[in-house]
């Protein structure tokens, strides 16, 4: 059979764990030419054809999520072009494990003052995966003072609801969050909220006693009865 070039820039393009195989025709490639796709899967060490992707135009995209579904696991994809009586060395792409080269979006993030703490609620990316991933992220919180810039960072387990706590009142601060796994640096941060920390204290007004107030009641309903007595003797 007849070699025809083979497809170039092949790479794998990853957010939220949904993997999308790229890849261009090499120059000269006839122009009724279709393309297959196959999978490796590092710990079977076998290379599958990859379904949906096995007569693709030069424009269509293959997505590789339900192929490369375990994200510890390690890929590879390979691509070729072939006619009717031709055909093209394959191309690979470069290894890829899902975790580590995904990049994760920003979480969504809502913020209330809490006295002299903030109440951040945090709801991760949409990840298109089976396998839940909360034991392996973590949080990395970025709080600044909004009046002189002062800022400090935290890092800690991720859980939905977060309190920042020793904080000035009535004080704002501007807050963002950043969703991190023990194997991938590639995150989004949160859209950058602000807000303050509840209003300073005041001084408590004393409450007003019930029975006070019916005296003085009492008192101003005799001072009017003794009044009109006085008046009706003249």
């Amino acid at each position: 059979m007849l070699c025809i070039p083979h497809p170039v820039n092949v790479s794998i393009w990853s957010f939220n764990l949904e993997h999308i195989l790229h890849f261009l025709p090499g120059p000269g490639t006839p122009a009724n030419a279709l393309f297959g796709v196959q999978a490796l899967k590092f710990r079977t060490g076998k290379w599958r054809d990859v379904a949906r992707c096995t007569r693709m135009k030069p424009a269509e995209l293959c997505d590789l999520s339900k192929v490369f579904k375990d994200p510890l696991d390690m890929y590879q994809a390979k691509v070729r072009a072939f006619t009717s009586d031709q055909t093209s060395d394959w191309t690979e792409s470069a290894h890829f494990q899902p975790l580590s080269d995904t990049i994760l979006g920003p979480p969504l993030l809502m913020l209330s003052g809490c006295g002299n703490c903030l109440l951040l609620r945090v709801s991760p990316p949409r990840l298109k995966t089976e396998q839940p991933l909360s034991l392996l992220a973590e949080l990395r919180v970025q709080v600044q003072r909004s009046r002189d810039g002062a800022r400090f960072d935290l890092r800690m387990p991720y859980r939905e609801e977060i309190r920042v706590e020793h904080l000035q009142r009535g004080v704002e601060y501007c807050v963002t969050v950043t969703l991190h796994t023990m194997f991938n640096e590639n995150s989004t941060p949160s859209k950058r909220l602000c807000a303050e920390s509840s209003p300073p204290l005041t001084a408590p007004v004393a409450p007003v006693s019930i029975v006070a107030v019916l005296l003085s009641v009492l008192l101003v309903s005799s001072l009017g009865l003794a009044a009109h007595r006085f008046f009706s003797r003249l």
